[in-house]
Protein backbone atom coordinates (compact mmCIF):
# COMPACT_ATOMS: atom_id res chain seq x y z
CA UNK A 1 0.00 0.00 0.00
CA UNK A 2 2.83 2.42 0.72
CA UNK A 3 4.30 1.73 -2.75
CA UNK A 4 0.99 2.67 -4.32
CA UNK A 5 0.87 5.88 -2.25
CA UNK A 6 4.44 6.79 -3.32
CA UNK A 7 3.53 6.12 -6.93
CA UNK A 8 0.49 8.47 -6.71
CA UNK A 9 2.58 11.19 -5.06
CA UNK A 10 5.29 10.82 -7.73
CA UNK A 11 2.75 11.10 -10.58
CA UNK A 12 1.02 14.11 -9.01
CA UNK A 13 4.37 15.89 -8.53
CA UNK A 14 5.34 15.09 -12.08
CA UNK A 15 2.09 16.53 -13.44
CA UNK A 16 2.18 19.60 -11.21
CA UNK A 17 5.78 20.43 -12.13
CA UNK A 18 4.58 21.85 -15.43
CA UNK A 19 2.84 24.61 -13.46
CA UNK A 20 6.15 25.74 -11.99
CA UNK A 21 7.88 25.70 -15.38
CA UNK A 22 5.73 28.44 -16.95
CA UNK A 23 7.59 31.52 -18.01
CA UNK A 24 6.30 35.05 -17.77
CA UNK A 25 6.83 37.46 -20.60
CA UNK A 26 9.19 40.36 -19.89
CA UNK A 27 7.66 43.82 -20.02
CA UNK A 28 8.87 45.82 -22.99
CA UNK A 29 7.87 49.08 -24.58
CA UNK A 30 7.68 47.61 -28.06
CA UNK A 31 4.53 46.00 -29.39
CA UNK A 32 4.73 42.22 -29.53
CA UNK A 33 2.33 40.38 -31.81
CA UNK A 34 2.35 37.32 -29.56
CA UNK A 35 1.75 39.23 -26.32
CA UNK A 36 -1.46 38.51 -24.46
CA UNK A 37 -4.07 41.26 -24.64
CA UNK A 38 -5.87 42.26 -21.47
CA UNK A 39 -9.47 42.13 -22.69
CA UNK A 40 -10.82 44.06 -19.72
CA UNK A 41 -8.66 47.07 -20.60
CA UNK A 42 -9.48 46.90 -24.30
CA UNK A 43 -13.24 46.49 -23.86
CA UNK A 44 -15.29 49.60 -23.08
CA UNK A 45 -17.24 49.59 -19.84
CA UNK A 46 -20.76 48.30 -20.27
CA UNK A 47 -22.58 50.07 -17.52
CA UNK A 48 -26.26 49.43 -17.01
CA UNK A 49 -28.19 52.65 -16.67
CA UNK A 50 -31.55 53.18 -15.01
CA UNK A 51 -34.20 54.20 -17.51
CA UNK A 52 -37.03 56.71 -17.48
CA UNK A 53 -39.61 55.66 -20.03
CA UNK A 54 -41.32 58.33 -22.14
CA UNK A 55 -44.05 58.06 -24.81
CA UNK A 56 -42.52 60.62 -27.17
CA UNK A 57 -39.30 62.56 -27.67
CA UNK A 58 -40.72 65.90 -26.51
CA UNK A 59 -38.62 67.71 -23.88
CA UNK A 60 -35.90 65.05 -23.64
CA UNK A 61 -33.56 66.27 -26.43
CA UNK A 62 -33.40 62.83 -27.97
CA UNK A 63 -30.18 62.54 -29.98
CA UNK A 64 -28.47 65.54 -28.36
CA UNK A 65 -25.01 64.25 -27.39
CA UNK A 66 -24.46 66.90 -24.69
CA UNK A 67 -27.70 66.06 -22.88
CA UNK A 68 -27.32 62.28 -23.25
CA UNK A 69 -23.82 62.37 -21.75
CA UNK A 70 -25.10 64.44 -18.83
CA UNK A 71 -27.96 62.06 -18.05
CA UNK A 72 -25.59 59.09 -18.26
CA UNK A 73 -23.22 60.84 -15.83
CA UNK A 74 -26.15 60.98 -13.39
CA UNK A 75 -26.75 57.26 -13.94
CA UNK A 76 -29.90 57.18 -16.05
CA UNK A 77 -31.11 57.57 -19.61
CA UNK A 78 -34.40 58.28 -21.29
CA UNK A 79 -36.04 55.50 -23.26
CA UNK A 80 -38.81 56.12 -25.77
CA UNK A 81 -41.56 53.52 -26.05
CA UNK A 82 -44.52 54.21 -28.30
CA UNK A 83 -47.99 53.36 -27.07
CA UNK A 84 -49.59 50.12 -28.24
CA UNK A 85 -46.33 48.64 -29.47
CA UNK A 86 -45.37 45.11 -28.57
CA UNK A 87 -42.86 45.06 -25.74
CA UNK A 88 -43.76 48.52 -24.42
CA UNK A 89 -45.05 49.00 -20.90
CA UNK A 90 -48.65 50.03 -20.29
CA UNK A 91 -49.60 53.08 -18.18
CA UNK A 92 -49.45 51.68 -14.63
CA UNK A 93 -46.36 49.55 -15.32
CA UNK A 94 -44.57 52.57 -16.82
CA UNK A 95 -45.59 54.72 -13.83
CA UNK A 96 -44.19 52.28 -11.27
CA UNK A 97 -41.03 51.72 -13.33
CA UNK A 98 -40.41 55.48 -13.54
CA UNK A 99 -41.27 55.93 -9.84
CA UNK A 100 -38.63 53.38 -8.89
CA UNK A 101 -36.03 55.02 -11.12
CA UNK A 102 -36.81 58.52 -9.83
CA UNK A 103 -36.65 57.30 -6.23
CA UNK A 104 -33.24 55.76 -6.88
CA UNK A 105 -32.09 59.01 -8.49
CA UNK A 106 -33.29 60.92 -5.43
CA UNK A 107 -30.74 59.03 -3.34
CA UNK A 108 -27.90 58.68 -5.87
CA UNK A 109 -28.01 62.07 -7.63
CA UNK A 110 -29.42 63.99 -4.64
CA UNK A 111 -32.87 65.51 -4.25
CA UNK A 112 -32.37 68.28 -6.83
CA UNK A 113 -31.48 66.01 -9.73
CA UNK A 114 -34.52 67.13 -11.75
CA UNK A 115 -33.54 70.81 -11.43
CA UNK A 116 -30.02 69.98 -12.60
CA UNK A 117 -31.40 68.03 -15.56
CA UNK A 118 -33.68 70.92 -16.58
CA UNK A 119 -30.84 73.44 -16.33
CA UNK A 120 -28.50 71.28 -18.37
CA UNK A 121 -31.27 70.65 -20.91
CA UNK A 122 -31.61 74.40 -21.43
CA UNK A 123 -27.81 74.82 -21.73
CA UNK A 124 -27.50 71.97 -24.24
CA UNK A 125 -30.36 73.39 -26.30
CA UNK A 126 -28.58 76.75 -26.45
CA UNK A 127 -25.29 75.14 -27.45
CA UNK A 128 -26.87 73.10 -30.24
CA UNK A 129 -29.07 75.92 -31.56
CA UNK A 130 -32.39 74.29 -30.62
CA UNK A 131 -33.34 77.10 -28.25
CA UNK A 132 -35.36 80.12 -29.34
CA UNK A 133 -36.19 82.89 -26.90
Amino acid sequence: MSLRLLYIIFISLLLSSSVFAQETMPKTNSIDANAKVDKKKERPDKKRYKTIIKNDTKRILYGNKCFEEFTRSLGFKYEVQNKNTSGSLNGPARFFHNAGTKTALFFTAWPWWKLRVNKKKKDCRKLSGDFVG
